[in-house]
Order: C-alpha cells, then sequence, then structure tokens
C-alpha cells in the first residue's frame, strides 16, 4: 500500500476555494471554473492559507478562519485622501466605486477606490476592500501535481 502524498512547500498544487465573510456572504469562489495551480510558497495565495493547505492529500478539505492581519490588514483610515480630479489619469468622469491609481510621490502608483467626487477633487480609499475583514475560506486540495 502507497502511503498518500501529503502537500508540502514548492509543491504545485490545484486547488477550490470558497471565501466568506463573517455574516457568511460568499465573497469569492473559484468553483465556477477549473482549479487555479499554485505553488506552496511561491505568494500565489495569503501564507495562512498556504498554511493551511501544507499536510493535505488530494480531496482533503480544511476550513480557516483568517483575522484582519492574517488576510488583508486592518483598515487604515490614514489610506483615504483626497485628490485634485487634474491629478487622475481618466479617460471619462470619476464615479464612485471606479478604481483609479493614487500617486504616492515615489513613483509607485497605489490603487484605490473613488467614494465620493466633488467638483474639483475626489475622495479616494486605498485600503484592500477586504480590509478590517475577519474571513472564512474552505479550501479544497484538488490534486498535487508534484
Amino acid at each position: 500500500m502507497t502511503p498518500t502524498r501529503k502537500a508540502r512547500m514548492g509543491d504545485k498544487l490545484l486547488i477550490h476555494y470558497i471565501c466568506r465573510s463573517q455574516d457568511g456572504r460568499v465573497l469569492e469562489s473559484t468553483h465556477e471554473a477549473p482549479p487555479p495551480e499554485i505553488v506552496l510558497g511561491g505568494e500565489d495565495i495569503l501564507p495562512a492559507l498556504e498554511n493551511a493547505l501544507v499536510g493535505l492529500s488530494a480531496g482533503e478539505r480544511r476550513q480557516v478562519v483568517l483575522r484582519p492581519l492574517q488576510a488583508f490588514g486592518d483598515y487604515d483610515p490614514e489610506l483615504v485622501g483626497t485628490v485634485e480630479r487634474a491629478q487622475l489619469c481618466l479617460d471619462g468622469e470619476p464615479m464612485p466605486g471606479m478604481v483609479v491609481e493614487v500617486d504616492q510621490g515615489d513613483g509607485e502608483p497605489m490603487p484605490g477606490r473613488i467614494i465620493e467626487v466633488s467638483e474639483d477633487s475626489v475622495l479616494v480609499d486605498c485600503n484592500h476592500p477586504l480590509a478590517g475583514e475577519t474571513l472564512e475560506y474552505d479550501l479544497t486540495l484538488v490534486e498535487i501535481k508534484g
């Protein structure tokens, strides 16, 4: 009898997952398409999810709850600020919900979501949309590719 292969760092895996908010709302699911391929330790997914997959065999599932610091960080009010409309590179009019790049002054643009538009400026939130959220993941290891 051959021992069952367990996932370890460096392995290529096919996985499926469902991500839910604490109130049970599905935020993301991979089940509507072929399972994505990841490399454990390759930073393809959050480190806490990689660690949860280590030791699983093909076909096994694991549920894991990630606090904000394990997921997308705490919500930082300092990442919300006003940007002059003239500084935005947009083809059309800015609209709430639109994702824009904000120049941080260091040459590295940061993505942000417009939350309010005024005549001369926009209020932009550069936090990750899931910052501050506790997330529940249902992970399934579909296949270990090696």
